[in-house]
């Protein structure tokens, strides 16, 4: 199970209503590459700088106006509060990701576990794991 003190529940997310152009602008002040978009609970996917480039700038889409759900990239890869820390950490690594949505038992969702919070928490005294 994933220690719930590591999962964060502060981080940053959008609607999936918000501007495009918003979004970027959370991207760049927290300095991520992605998003939770996130509507009452529910995981509606993640958006990516990627996303908005070659989905949307790429294209000439007028990105100005344009709303992050017609953007996203839906049913992301996520890991689950239950998931054990090795389950976690073996899919971060295989898709080479910085974070992980989190969701409850009943797919709601929780906040994200970071890459770097695990790795932490592997090197911390067996003390502190038992």
């Amino acid at each position: 199970m994933i220690p719930a003190d590591i999962i964060q529940t502060d981080f940053p997310k959008v609607s999936p209503i918000c501007l495009v152009e918003e979004a970027a602008r959370i991207m760049r002040d927290h300095g991520l590459h992605a998003l939770p978009v996130v509507e009452r609970d529910r995981l509606n996917g993640v958006i990516a700088c990627e996303d908005i480039v070659y989905r949307g700038i790429a294209d000439g889409i007028d990105w100005f106006f344009a709303h992050v759900e017609d953007f996203l990239t839906a049913e992301p890869k996520a890991a689950f509060a239950s998931s054990s820390v090795t389950e976690t950490k073996a899919l971060l690594d295989a898709e080479r990701l910085d974070w992980l949505p989190v969701l409850d038992e009943n797919r709601k969702y929780v906040g994200v576990i970071r890459l770097q919070s695990l790795e932490t928490l592997g090197t911390a005294p067996q003390s502190v794991l038992a």
